[in-house]
């Protein structure tokens, strides 16, 4: 070689192919929650959805899409723009089954490629409670029978998940294996339109995942009203049997209410924050005195004020129950899945370090040339540098999605009703109330959506 221009040129390739796996930084997106937050808490979801719709392309990138599509889809959500949430929902679904189908034939692809880059595919949890929003806006679109295949989707897509682990032979797996409350919506929606024995075998499902997986798994036991549920749904469809299991369990109360022309009115309260994540690093040494570094994503949790809420109508008072534990599910399963997200990390870091190593010695040559040797050395150092501080975790999630969501039910004389919905401090102080005047029809069952991030 004449000169130093040839070296140095290799230097420079050398050091963007070790470092090419780039990264990007995802501050932005934790900076714009803080700038949100108040809105959300306020209840100016209106807002909320501007904001996120207009930090499109600055915020948010091509990559981000399915990120962007949950949060903006949230906040029109709560913010009664049914028809606009259900849309963004919808792409946000399509993209995230399309990128999970590829990632199970290109899953050797996050090896190579850093994950900050790749388009965010969602987390296992997220891919199923975005058809708890479908389903409601569905709901609020005034049509039950969709509402009642997007909420049965969710647990379609939780069996799909486990065969494709199985497949995989992934020895880690998931701890989230069923959705107890997505199969308890399920046989609410059932119930809505008259299906009974439907209903009660949806009911008695989600009661076996919630003393099967859900208490012991996530800390969340069957809530008190479901074996209520799974009685009036027996008995309405003539199953003799679980009439006759479940007549010392529950009361009937609700079957009686519900026969003498009584409105029902069904609260789910979507309260705190999902956990965030955070990124923490690893380094190590290797034998030549190089650093291998690597970037784990960490679930962190949000706390919340609010413990639940309490329904008041006509005199009569109800508090919600914890049924869908979203903060316990995310960290539990991020817990169980380390050893496998630790193992693709340095994995990824392993192939940064050989991709170092084989360029200071197509640089070295035979090292007989001390400027050659010299340079490659370089690129050694450069390369190590380079690797990195291209390592960097994927920091992406759903930060609109609440820590948990509560529910109860209550049948109420139909009628002019006001609807009053307190939310409750763990030390029993009232923190804030919303009210609602509704005009319900005898047998009517109305679904009342709302949130709180105190």
């Amino acid at each position: 070689m004449r000169g130093s221009a040839a070296p140095l040129a290799i230097v420079a390739l050398a050091v963007a192919a070790v470092g090419g796996t780039g990264c990007r930084s995802h501050a932005g997106f934790r900076q714009q929650y803080v700038q949100l937050r108040p809105m959300m808490a306020a209840g100016e979801w209106d807002k909320t959805a501007q904001v996120i719709q207009g930090s499109k392309d600055t915020v948010y990138k091509e990559a981000d899409r399915v990120m962007f599509w949950l949060n903006l889809g949230t906040a029109e959500h709560y913010a009664g723009q049914y028809d606009a949430s259900q849309a963004n929902f919808v792409r946000a679904e399509e993209t995230m089954q399309d990128l999970w189908t590829k990632s199970i034939s290109q899953e050797a692809s996050k090896f190579l490629v850093n994950e900050t880059i790749q388009d965010y595919p969602g987390e296992d949890f997220e891919k199923v409670l975005v058809y708890y929003y479908t389903a409601l806006n569905k709901v609020k679109q005034g049509n039950l029978q969709d509402a009642l295949v997007e909420a049965r989707r969710a647990d379609e897509f939780l069996k799909k998940l486990q065969i494709a682990y199985e497949k995989e032979k992934e020895e880690v797996g998931t701890l989230y294996k069923q959705d107890a409350f997505m199969l308890w919506m399920v046989g609410l929606f059932y119930e809505l339109e008259g299906s009974w024995s439907d209903a009660y075998l949806a009911y008695k499902t989600a009661y076996d995942a919630y003393q099967k997986e859900y208490a012991g798994k996530f800390g969340a036991p069957s809530p008190s009203f479901l074996k209520e549920d799974m009685l009036r749904t027996a008995e309405l469809a003539g199953r003799t049997d679980a009439v006759a299991e479940l007549s010392g369990a529950a009361d009937g109360a609700s079957l009686k209410a519900a026969s003498e022309g009584m409105a029902e009115v069904v609260l789910l309260h979507g309260n705190g924050e999902a956990p965030y994540k955070q990124e923490t690093f690893i380094d190590g040494l290797m034998p030549d005195k190089k650093i291998i570094r690597i970037a784990i994503p960490k679930f962190v949790p949000n706390l919340h004020q609010v413990a639940y809420a309490e329904l008041e109508v006509a005199g009569q008072t109800r508090r919600t129950e914890l049924m869908e534990p979203i903060t316990r599910i995310a960290l539990d399963n991020y817990t169980h899945r380390l050893p496998a997200i630790t193992a693709r990390a340095i994995a990824r870091a392993v192939i940064k370090y050989v991709a170092t190593k084989g360029a200071e010695k197509a640089v070295k040559g035979d090292g007989k040339d001390s400027k050659r040797a010299l340079i490659g050395a370089l690129v050694g150092i450069a390369g190590n540098v380079a690797s990195a501080v291209s390592e960097a975790a994927d920091l992406r999630a759903w930060t609109t999605l609440p820590a948990e969501i509560g529910a109860t039910r209550m049948w109420v004389p139909a009628g002019e009703q006001t609807i009053q919905v307190r939310y409750f401090t763990p030390a029993g102080q009232v923190g804030r109330t919303d009210q609602f005047a509704m005009t319900l029809k005898p047998g009517e069952r109305r679904i009342i959506s709302v949130r709180t991030l105190q």
